[in-house]
């Protein structure tokens, strides 16, 4: 793929402080600027199954249409051979959760063989097992683990999520003390809130802190109104309680940087340096908008990269003669804005994003 705004003579994330290190969620996040810079991608998401006994109900991928199936290993097998291909340097094994695919372990082996790094997006539920917590810790040397829970407060987890709250909350606390037993660092786990307005406010900041005291960062994502999201648009924070949470958010887990990501929830170097492939095969910008360019079970993963380059990755947001509100921001420098909710909101991958509250009130 060609450069495109390729800075060589700029060290990477210079200037852009602990949001650029932080936020891009990969251990090397100088590594990940230079892909971004190049035009490269460096992870593939793999949405390997939707089974999850944590019963989101704003989840993105569920709802009445949803699949029931898993992307099929021989599928997972050939996108991870294209990535290695093209120098891509991570997979990121989403879900549903992905640890409750009985072949998990051997297919991120396969990433390993295939020199990658492994990064799981867990529920969290799955390592209160001990021995999965030891196996993911191993699989995700020189990679992250995400595990999500919204609060800490059973009524308000609750009425999130399906069933009994507190077994599944004990659960996730239990899985992230048993990932850190097993020897994965702090700095390489994350938990991940999708912020609705339920969460808004003091419960939203006692779980940052929970987390934050033990040195595992939040990623802050928002609700869409797709997937089983679109039954709850009573939800959707107000502007101004997004302001809150973005401000919070980067209070906490990067007071070093006079930067923000505001609505996103990781930079755009992370962002400008991934796709995803769904459950479907359907090749994606973004696990969230759903919205394919090919499918790998047609098509080889590194020809559909090749022929919808710009769109996958953004291109039209690093145009530095763009005039929208987003590439004006001084936080251009490390976000642009959440796509999902631009795409949802206006129907458009590039527009400005509508929940942004804008650098005025980020500073």
């Amino acid at each position: 793929m060609n450069s495109h705004h390729a800075s060589e003579d700029r060290p990477a994330g210079a200037c852009t402080g602990t949001v650029a290190a932080g936020g891009c969620l990969h251990p090397d996040h100088q590594e990940v600027v230079r892909y971004y810079e190049k035009n490269l991608v460096y992870s593939i998401q793999i949405e390997s199954c939707l089974a999850c006994t944590q019963g989101c109900r704003y989840c993105y991928a569920a709802g009445a249409d949803a699949p029931s199936t898993e992307l099929s290993a021989r599928s997972i097998r050939r996108v991870i051979a294209g990535a290695a291909g093209i120098g891509v340097r991570a997979i990121d094994w989403l879900g549903g959760d992905p640890l409750l695919r009985e072949d998990w372990a051997a297919l991120a082996g396969v990433a390993e063989e295939n020199g990658l790094v492994n990064n799981i997006w867990t529920s969290g539920i799955p390592l209160a097992d001990p021995e999965t917590a030891r196996e993911v810790a191993a699989m995700t040397s020189g990679g992250f683990v995400s595990v999500h829970l919204d609060s800490l407060n059973r009524a308000i987890y609750g009425t999130l999520h399906t069933g009994d709250p507190g077994p599944k909350i004990q659960a996730i606390l239990d899985g992230v003390e048993n990932l850190l037993a097993a020897g994965k660092r702090p700095e390489q786990m994350i938990n991940c809130i999708t912020f609705t307005s339920p969460l808004a406010g003091e419960d939203l900041e006692a779980t940052i802190r929970f987390f934050s005291a033990k040195g595992i960062r939040t990623c802050l994502t928002q609700i869409c109104m797709t997937g089983l999201g679109r039954e709850h648009p009573e939800w959707v924070p107000a502007r101004e309680e997004v302001g809150q949470a973005v401000r919070l958010r980067d209070q906490v887990d990067y007071p070093g940087s006079d930067l923000s990501m505001s609505t996103m929830d990781v930079n755009k170097y992370y962002c400008g340096g991934m796709v995803c492939v769904t459950v479907e095969g359907e090749v994606t910008p973004c696990s969230v908008i759903r919205q394919g360019y090919g499918n790998v079970n047609d098509r080889p993963l590194e020809e559909i990269i090749n022929s919808h380059q710009s769109d996958l990755l953004f291109l039209p947001l690093r145009n530095e003669s763009d005039t929208r509100r987003c590439s004006t921001c001084r936080n251009h420098q490390v976000c642009w804005g959440c796509r999902a909710t631009a795409y949802f909101t206006t129907g458009d991958l590039m527009a400005d994003d509508p929940n942004c509250p804008g650098m005025e009130d980020l500073v």
